[in-house]
């Protein structure tokens, strides 16, 4: 709020006071008081009016900043109205109670939308295990079917599944804590599911797999983390060409346990660098694979920061592309405190 508002807000009050003024002043000129003390009579008034309206200005200015500041620091805005006292002025007091009514009404809203969500969350996640299903017959009918062609369609399904569990973990995002189990994880089978899930499109690629250093442990959700796995070995995939290789490698620095998946492939842009975490960004390599959709490493960063770990990758272009995770070795309340402990 402004003064140059508030006052324009009370334009015909000092409108009104002027004109006051005026009329006293001719009212006592005509009696024939002095104009001098006519004048220490209006400056007077003008003093009382013009600390009345100042004190206003800033009863109302601090009474609205701390409106706002609760508004913009509180989850659900709606309940504003249950906290804050409501002002003492009647024009406050109106203001108040049409407030009240647009927040029931926001409220309402919003408790209708987020019932939607969870019905369509709902939803993706029995539409995504009926899928699962089949998807899992047809991939063990190729696996045991040496034909080239049954070969080629056990990739697809490689990649198929894959997209799938993306659906499921997107949607899973917003209430991640409902699915979280935190524990000591060996970091070794991890990686071993998370390339298993993908042995098929690594084989006909001829891709390279080496470890070293995966005999560790550490406190997270291994569900989640072979997801993550996945995720950055399907990055792989996409930009490598000559001589794939790809290097899982994990060590210990202090508390936290580094994994490491880095690739040869074409690497990334330093101009793009910045953005590869961002929803739906995809860059000058994804632009030329169609199956990139950019939701990838986005992912990634969101369950990261839920499981109380971090992610971050490095690149040089036309050499190789690093991405680390940063997991906790132990169990601390106080880095998970929304997650399940065991």
């Amino acid at each position: 709020m402004k003064f140059r508002e508030f006052l324009g807000d009370r334009t015909g009050i000092v409108l009104l006071q002027m004109g006051s003024a005026w009329a006293c002043f001719v009212y006592l000129t005509a009696l024939g008081v002095q104009p001098r003390e006519v004048a220490l009579l209006l400056i007077t008034w003008f003093g009382i009016f013009a600390a009345w309206t100042g004190f206003s200005f800033y009863r109302e200015k601090k009474y609205f900043d701390q409106l706002m500041d609760t508004v913009w620091n509180m989850e659900k805005p709606w309940l504003v109205t249950e906290i804050l006292s409501p002002p003492d002025s009647w024009e406050g007091k109106k203001y108040w109670e049409a407030m009240q009514i647009s927040m029931k009404a926001m409220e309402e809203q919003v408790f209708e939308a987020g019932q939607k969500r969870r019905e369509y969350q709902e939803y993706v996640e029995n539409w995504v295990h009926q899928v699962k299903l089949p998807l899992t017959a047809a991939q063990l009918v190729c696996e045991n079917d040496k034909k080239k062609d049954s070969r080629r369609i056990l990739k697809s399904l490689e990649n198929i599944d894959r997209e799938i569990e993306q659906a499921l973990y997107m949607s899973r995002m917003e209430n991640t804590e409902q699915d979280y189990i935190i524990q000591k994880t060996r970091i070794n089978v991890c990686v071993a599911q998370a390339v298993a899930a993908d042995q098929e499109s690594f084989r006909q690629r001829g891709v390279r797999i080496e470890t070293k250093g995966l005999e560790t442990e550490a406190c997270t959700d291994s569900k989640w983390l072979i997801f993550m796995l996945r995720q950055v070995l399907s990055n792989s995939l996409k930009y490598m060409e000559d001589s794939p290789c790809i290097m899982i490698s994990a060590w210990r620095e202090e508390n936290t346990v580094l994994l490491s998946v880095e690739d040869n492939g074409c690497g990334i842009r330093e101009s793009e660098m910045g953005r590869v975490f961002s929803k739906g960004f995809t860059g000058s390599n994804g632009r030329k694979n169609r199956e990139s959709t950019g939701m990838g490493l986005y992912i990634c960063r969101k369950l990261c920061e839920r499981l109380g770990m971090s992610i971050r990758a490095e690149s040089v272009w036309g050499e190789y592309t690093r991405v680390v995770f940063e997991i906790p070795v132990s169990e601390q309340v106080s880095v998970f405190p929304h997650l399940t402990k065991v």
